[in-house]
């Protein structure tokens, strides 16, 4: 049997997928997976003490988040 390869959060992050797991799934949800630079391990994840995490791009001039609708 083979061994499967594994990747640290660094390298998930270096391949662009940190973000658009944060971004995609978790930020709605009020979440944001987060991890050491240093190590590349994964604590877990950070709670929003008010609702879904904003992108400033996401936000309009007057500072409320953009309806999807």
């Amino acid at each position: 049997m083979n061994k499967l390869e594994t990747i640290d959060w660094n390298e998930i992050s270096q391949r662009g997928l940190l973000a658009r797991i944060n971004r995609e799934i978790m930020h709605p949800l009020g979440l944001a997976v987060c991890r050491n630079p240093e190590t590349g391990a994964s604590p877990g994840a950070i709670v929003s003490d008010n609702g879904p995490w904003v992108y400033p791009e996401d936000v309009d001039a007057l500072g409320s988040p953009e309806s999807s609708d």
